[in-house]
């Protein structure tokens, strides 16, 4: 999933649909709120979860990680 996401906020859906899913539920509980919980993202309105415009994007450690492991998959 974060390979799959820019650093700019998404929408939940723009996410999904970057990876290739249909299931709203399949990919919330075993890709989304996963990374949620685990700090991967962080959401545009962090106080108010179901905000109409509610988006979200990779924290700094996410895009660290990125870069160190695209970096390594080129080697």
């Amino acid at each position: 999933m974060i390979f799959l996401m820019s650093e700019d906020y998404m929408t939940m859906n723009e996410i999904m649909s970057n990876m290739g899913f249909k299931h709203c539920t399949s990919f919330r509980e075993n890709y989304f709120l996963p990374a949620l919980e685990n700090g991967a993202i962080k959401p545009l309105y962090p106080e108010q979860p179901n905000h109409p415009k509610q988006k979200y994007r990779l924290t700094e450690s996410a895009i660290a990680w990125k870069k160190n492991n695209s970096a390594h998959s080129k080697e």
